[in-house]
């Protein structure tokens, strides 16, 4: 099935828009006081670290659309962040829940072709529903990960504006590249090149299997590049900790409430860190119970902007 096309009906099925984020930092995992490693006494590193991907996925069996684990944390951890990536992937497929897999690559030739295997195809013991990718060396860098997508029935999300404080640095940069044209954002060009590599691989619901990262910290630019970009699905992140509110999201998303998918990370699977005694069960089943209500808070607020966003 198309990607955009099974993320809708994910939609459809867990009546979510929020994709949850695994970003699972050791120094907050591992530390002496980490209510992780009390919950899982004498447990190793290891152990922990699947523990903690196991819970957030059953989390998000119900309540998410997506899980979206940050490739970096795994990397940092060596060999057995490796495997836990690869187990934390397979995990979510097993139970029907789709992986985009934040790695944000991007690479010309040969080397775009290798990381595109590494992840969108079926063999790799990496592959995933959908890659972040990084255009900014040029259109040339997403052809291979686009052909394999499109091969294997995969996504993409190529970053155009970034959540980040300094992305308007680059990104925001206007440029003329027709004399008798006003000039354009460089993310606006992005935008562009966006839509034309979607363009020919749309699913049954109208959207593309190339989707944009448009971060919800700029509300005003998610406006601006959903008309330039109107067949792709949008991957928000920077709602939650990172600042942004529901209604910052609203320009994301079309009046059925489809379009957009909205990530939150460690809002949700760090909740448990600010529990306090009594509030919640202690161990295992406490960590659980709070990022299932940080995960609902989240899924709600998300939901009644993209649903009740024109009924005024």
């Amino acid at each position: 099935m198309h990607f955009a096309d099974r993320l809708n009906e994910r939609i459809s099925t867990v009546r979510s828009r929020m994709v949850i984020g695994i970003d699972p930092d050791p120094k907050r995992l591992f530390a002496p006081e980490s209510k992780l490693k009390a919950a899982f006494p004498g447990k190793s590193d290891e152990y922990l670290l699947n523990a903690f991907c196991s819970t957030i996925i059953e989390v998000a069996k119900t309540r998410a659309v997506a899980v979206k684990p940050q490739a970096a944390f795994f990397e940092s951890m060596g060999i057995f962040g490796w495997k836990a990536l690869s187990l934390c992937i397979r995990n979510a497929q097993k139970h029907d829940v789709p992986v985009i897999l934040d790695a944000k690559r991007g690479d010309i030739g040969n080397t775009a072709t290798a990381y595109a295997k590494a992840y969108l195809d079926p063999e790799s013991d990496f592959f995933v529903d959908a890659l972040t990718v990084n255009p900014y060396l040029g259109p040339d860098t997403l052809e291979p990960f686009a052909t394999m997508a499109d091969k294997n029935g995969c996504g993409l999300f190529v970053l155009v504006k970034t959540s980040n404080p300094g992305s308007g640095v680059f990104q925001n940069l206007e440029v003329h590249d027709k004399a008798d044209a006003p000039p354009k954002a460089v993310a606006v060009k992005v935008a562009e090149c966006v839509s034309n590599l979607g363009s020919g691989n749309i699913g049954q619901f109208g959207f593309s299997n190339v989707g944009a990262v448009v971060g919800a910290t700029y509300p005003k630019h998610l406006e601006l590049m959903r008309k330039v970009m109107p067949d792709s699905v949008f991957l928000v992140p920077g709602y939650g900790a990172q600042g942004g509110k529901g209604e910052d999201v609203k320009a994301a998303f079309y009046p059925d409430g489809s379009g957009a998918i909205v990530s939150s990370s460690r809002g949700i699977i760090f909740s448990y860190e600010k529990q306090e005694p009594g509030e919640a069960k202690p161990g295992q089943a406490g960590i659980y119970e709070a990022m299932a209500r940080a995960a609902e808070k989240a899924r709600d607020d998300i939901n009644s902007v993209a649903l009740n966003l024109y009924t005024n």
